[in-house]
């Protein structure tokens, strides 16, 4: 299996060299998400090595009948919870469906138990957009993290990752069906227990857990005081995958989406090439000044196709600076590729706290003066061209 000693010290040691195959990531600005309780020691060095934010993801095990260790399947946390079986296990084992449904209830409520003793009131991080890094300390079959990888697939994630220290060749090649990549360390063609291939695998508590947890809140709280916030990128702060409408959609769909989403602007795209934006007043006064009705009129009857926009690498300093001047909450957020790759708003920077988003706010929220535009969007560029560079 191994001539001299198992690949990995203990947890902290598989962590941390699960951490330099991840490096490349680093700067995508991922989330960190750990199974506990095992993967947490693990998650903490990739989350520090990649100065990342940390949290857990809550799986449990669906035990068959009198074999607890042996999984029928899984069930994780999300807005609702989701279920994996086994098939193959189900079918060996035979569970009665009331022993079933009565499992996965138990383990829905344990759940709910380890989310309040793990992270009390602090709310879960937002997946959808960022990318996503789920570790463990190695897997077998792979039942929990399956049933993990499709949770967190369903926040819709911009990238989803799986990092182990070790799994065996066929758990890997299933893994990565469920994912757009994967690490494994260590994937022997013999495999037949994780904790063979570590020399310390000591069982972790919750109490370690929640160390782990807070020492990582702690330091992700002095990084973020220390940093100086206008000197962040906007791809660090902004909202990425963000919903966009086509010029040829009705505008009835526009204020729909609106309306579901609560917001006053949605960027007009062609592909994910920016051509316009539509705001809600566009809609009542431009549309209804044409006399069109909202089902009948397209988007592009009342769009405007000059917009303030930025790239995702300029600072926050400089953007917040254009929108103060310009009395905008929300632009689009550009690639160098001049791709749509997400929205800012001054709310995501108003999370920081800051003086200068302080007095932007406080600027921005004052009465428009006689010659400024009114609405939410102030229409000063046409968007990019592959020949223009119309960014402010």
């Amino acid at each position: 299996m191994f001539s001299t000693r198992p690949p990995f010290r203990d947890r902290r040691d598989a962590g941390r060299q699960l951490a330099a195959a991840l490096a490349h990531l680093a700067q995508s600005a991922p989330l960190v998400l750990a199974l506990p309780r095992g993967g947490v020691p693990v998650a903490y060095e990739v989350a520090r090595a990649l100065k990342a934010p940390l949290d857990v993801f809550l799986v449990r095990k669906i035990g068959a009948p009198q074999y607890p260790e042996l999984g029928l399947g899984a069930v994780a946390e999300g807005q609702e919870s989701h279920s994996v079986l086994n098939p193959e296990t189900v079918e060996q084992v035979r569970p009665s469906e009331d022993y079933l449904a009565a499992e996965q209830r138990r383990q829905v409520e344990e759940i709910a138990r380890r989310r309040q003793r793990y992270r009390g009131d602090r709310e879960p991080l937002a997946l959808r957009g960022r990318t996503v890094i789920l570790v463990d300390d190695g897997v077998a079959t792979g039942g929990t993290m399956k049933a993990a990888l499709q949770a967190v697939a369903a926040a819709r994630p911009a990238r989803l990752v799986f990092a182990v220290p070790v799994a065996p060749p066929d758990t890997v090649a299933a893994l990565r069906e469920l994912a757009d990549d994967g690490v494994c360390l260590f994937s022997p063609p013999g495999f037949r227990a994780v904790s063979l291939y570590y020399a310390d695998f000591d069982q972790t508590g919750d109490d370690e857990v929640v160390r782990l947890l807070h020492d990582a809140w702690s330091e992700a709280a002095t990084t973020a005081a220390v940093k100086e916030p206008s000197m962040q990128t906007i791809a660090e702060i902004m909202t990425r995958d963000p919903v966009v409408v086509s010029p040829q959609d009705t505008l009835q769909r526009a204020a729909q989406l609106m309306k579901d989403l609560n917001v006053g602007a949605l960027p007009v795209c062609n592909g994910q090439k920016l051509v316009g934006m539509i705001t809600d007043r566009d809609i009542t006064i431009r549309a209804s000044a044409a006399g069109q009705a909202p089902d009948q009129a397209s988007v592009q009857d009342a769009m405007s196709d000059e917009v303030l926009w930025c790239y995702e690498d300029q600072t926050v300093g400089e953007v917040l600076q254009h929108m103060g001047d310009a009395q905008v909450r929300r632009i689009p957020v550009m690639s160098r590729d001049k791709d749509l790759v997400g929205m800012v708003a001054l709310g995501d920077i108003a999370a920081r706290h800051d003086a200068d988003t302080d007095a932007t706010l406080e600027e921005i929220s004052t009465p428009s003066a006689p010659e400024r535009q009114g609405g939410e969007e102030v229409r000063l560029r046409r968007p990019p061209s592959d020949q223009a560079d119309g960014r402010f």
